[in-house]
């Protein structure tokens, strides 16, 4: 005979005890389980509904931790597959059509709301934005539908974002080196090169007066005199010099200026 001998609540589930062939085995159930089956103690089981109900057991631990995984942050089609996937779980579409009923799954919501929030408190750029969908596995017309709206002057305006964010942290530096780590840091945040270096261009005068490029050229030029005195090199002081300044992104014509 096999019965129901016990349920016990544990945090959001259920401890079923089960009785069969005079031996009890527990298991972990969701609360729909429980409706499901109407799983009452001192309910008894027909050997063919024991294995619908163990089936269901099986199914609905899968499910729940598939539901974890949705829930604790948006996830795209893909995603849950590929994560059903590493569960080794054969009836994928069971499961994507359960998180479908819940509104957990719906690729087209997912990228309008990935767009809005990369573009208005991320602020990064096209480009990225559509490197990122696709990894994530959304189809290239679900993409461009919601990339269209990124105008033009937005995204100017977060590139002026990070070109303040980065300008901060450079100072006294070569202005090639200020201008190449400005371009480089604004591209990894996913704008065109053509974009950055027109809005570059517009603020060469404040990259020039940020670079203070001769203020750090006197810097520099006193360290490597110093490096240059302690090492036995063959080379002149001036050659030596010229070298690895020019090496460091400075500009011939300043360099002359002062040697």
């Amino acid at each position: 005979m096999i019965k129901v001998q016990e349920l016990r609540k544990k945090g959001k589930n259920y401890l079923v005890t089960i009785s069969k062939d005079s031996n009890e085995i527990e298991y972990l159930v969701s609360e729909d389980i429980i409706i499901e089956y109407r799983l009452l103690s001192g309910k008894e089981l027909l050997e063919d509904q024991y294995k619908k109900l163990l089936n269901a057991i099986n199914k609905d631990a899968i499910y729940q931790k598939v539901l974890k995984y949705a829930l604790f942050k948006p996830r795209t089609r893909k995603e849950i597959f590929v994560y059903l996937d590493k569960l080794k779980v054969e009836e994928m579409g069971y499961f994507l059509t359960k998180l479908e009923k819940l509104r957990l799954l719906n690729d087209d919501l997912y990228a309008e709301n990935y767009v809005s929030e990369s573009i208005n408190f991320k602020k990064i750029g096209p480009r990225k934005i559509h490197e990122d969908l696709k990894t994530k596995g959304l189809p290239e017309t679900l993409i461009l539908k919601y990339l269209e709206h990124y105008p033009k002057a937005l995204i100017l305006k977060n590139i002026e974002y990070w070109f303040d964010k980065k300008l901060r942290t450079i100072k006294n530096k070569p202005y090639f080196v200020v201008k190449k780590n400005l371009l480089t840091a604004i591209m990894n945040k996913g704008f065109e090169y053509e974009e950055i270096i027109h809005f570059l261009d517009t603020k060469d005068k404040i990259l020039h007066d940020e670079a203070n490029e001769e203020e750090a050229l006197k810097k520099e030029i006193l360290k490597l005199k110093e490096q240059y005195h302690k090492e036995d090199l063959k080379t002149s002081l001036n050659q030596y010099l010229i070298q690895k300044l020019m090496a460091k992104g400075y500009q011939y014509s300043n360099i002359k200026k002062y040697l």
